[in-house]
């Protein structure tokens, strides 16, 4: 019988970083094999009040691979393909778009990035419908599949008006019903409508800004301003209701990792073994991303792969990170499932030592058993070192 890895030194990490100010509270949940190794929580949800491990976690895009697993189900199902146009399933698809497919919309590649409109809240402020609507219309911002720029909100939306137009459901009751509710995720939702937020009371968790900064597109050049997400009322009642399939997830870590112990076959199916294979393949590789200065991040279908997830995973990994707070990843060569959701958003570049730091405790504590498997990796912070601009790989 293998011995239980000694994770200790994952919490006391977890601990230290929260005394360097970059999160009040953390849940951790790791399982190796479909067995639950760590399923915990430090620190507090809010002055005064311990963070507990079913407590509801804001994931953003860490909700992303969530709505990628409902566009390949019905790849699965043969309703739609992969290199279908947007335009055969959104009215009034257009403005130089017309050649964005699917896949393009799943690499970061459709051409619609829409960055500006996304942090000015513009995307928020309108009824889903009509935020679909003013994407269809939106000029191409370059030929989709020509060059990568991640897609913080608009790609998302335009995923679930297109679950939405195959399957009948809105994407929340499809996520909700077809990915949640079969994987078990029983306390993860699209959204919190006012209702459950009242009745979760303490136990939906608020975020705190600790500095985190975006990049924005601007005159087609790279800037990096402020996000306070606390003035931005991510907070706020209005905002946890957004149904936004890129980043409106809630849930306890340990559920965002069911997912992916679905994914592994550790669960009830939610996609098959070969669709997860295709899943995590690579599918655009070496294209610089424009949000990201000009960084050669490769992508699966709707997830990152192991070239663009720090911390010394093996080749094989796909996850997603969530904008300055979270991360999920997945490892089929070492059977590893890690989910670490935080409450607070610091700048970028600590962020991403952050989570180095807690992957790479996580697979060290496996020893030489997954030593092996692990790809060559470095630390964001040295990495950076003597760059003019520091920015983050997960949003």
């Amino acid at each position: 019988m293998v011995p239980s890895p000694d994770l200790a030194p994952v919490l006391d990490l977890l601990e230290r970083q929260r005394a360097d100010g970059w999160h009040d509270g953390a849940q951790i949940y790791v399982s190796r094999h479909g067995e639950t190794l760590l399923d915990t929580a430090i620190g507090e949800s809010r002055p005064g009040r311990a963070l507990e491990p079913d407590d509801v976690m804001l994931w953003y895009s860490s909700s992303k691979p969530s709505t990628a697993v409902a566009v390949l189900q019905l790849w699965e199902q043969g309703k739609l393909g992969l290199d279908d146009r947007i335009a055969d399933y959104v009215d009034g698809w257009g403005a130089g778009k017309e050649r964005c497919t699917i896949r393009h919309v799943l690499t970061h590649t459709g051409g619609f990035p829409m960055a500006r409109q996304r942090l000015s809240g513009e995307l928020f402020s309108l009824p889903y419908p009509e935020a679909v609507a003013f994407i269809a219309q939106h000029p191409a911002e370059f030929e989709p599949g020509t060059k990568a720029c991640y897609h913080l909100t608009s790609g998302w939306k335009i995923l679930g008006a297109v679950v939405e137009a195959v399957d009948g459901r809105v994407v929340k009751d499809y996520l909700e019903q077809e990915v949640f509710g079969r994987a078990g995720m029983a306390h993860c939702r699209l959204g919190v409508e006012p209702d459950e937020q009242r009745d979760l009371g303490d136990r939906l968790t608020p975020v705190y800004w600790k500095g985190h900064q975006m990049p924005s597109r601007r005159d087609g050049q790279t800037v990096i301003v402020d996000y306070n997400v606390e003035a931005e009322g991510h907070n706020d009642p209005w905002y946890r209701a957004l149904v936004e399939p890129g980043g409106a997830g809630h849930g306890p870590a340990r559920e965002l990792a069911r997912l992916y112990e679905c994914l592994l076959g550790h669960g009830p199916e939610l996609l098959e073994p070969r669709t997860v294979e295709v899943m995590a393949a690579t599918h655009r590789s070496g294209m610089r991303d424009l949000l990201f200065a000009g960084m050669k991040i490769p992508w699966g279908l709707g997830v990152q792969v192991a070239g663009g997830i720090t911390g010394g995973v093996s080749p094989r990994a796909f996850g997603h990170g969530g904008m300055a707070s979270s991360r999920a990843i997945a490892d089929p060569e070492v059977g590893l499932v890690v989910a670490l959701v935080t409450n607070g958003l610091p700048q970028p570049l600590d962020n991403e030592q952050r989570l180095y730091e807690v992957t790479d405790a996580v697979y060290s504590a496996f020893g030489d058993d997954v030593a092996i498997a692990r790809r060559p990796h470095r630390a964001p912070r040295e990495a950076a070192a003597g760059l003019e601009q520091q920015v983050g790989y997960s949003t």
